[in-house]
């Protein structure tokens, strides 16, 4: 399993922002991440299973079952997934400090 090749795109980065923020005695179940991320499930779903399976989340099922309702499905990011995202937050807000500096001729004086 290798945790740092997964590619962030929006939808990834917006299931991961409710997850990290998602206290542990409320965690984060499928509808509140389509409904708190406005993707639908034929995106968020697909987003958790690579998260899964890079190891950035863990799931677990809801217990005691409800009665009126089915289970839900929890999920929280992981130790790994956080460090990684944090890194992976750090080098995109590199790589764009880059794009906002000017670039300078040999030289010259700005």
């Amino acid at each position: 399993m290798n945790a740092t090749r997964l590619r962030l795109t929006q939808a990834v980065m917006d299931v991961l922002d409710v997850l990290t923020n998602s206290p542990p005695d409320n965690p984060a179940w499928g509808l509140r991440l389509c409904q708190a991320t406005g993707h639908g499930t034929g995106t968020v779903y697909p987003v958790l299973d690579r998260l899964l399976k890079a190891g950035w989340i863990s799931d677990y099922w809801e217990t005691p079952a409800p009665t009126d309702r089915p289970r839900r499905r929890f999920y929280e990011i992981t130790s790994t997934g956080r460090q990684q995202y944090t890194a992976a937050l750090q080098a995109r807000d590199e790589r764009r400090a880059t794009w906002l500096r000017p670039n300078r001729q040999p030289g010259t004086v700005s």
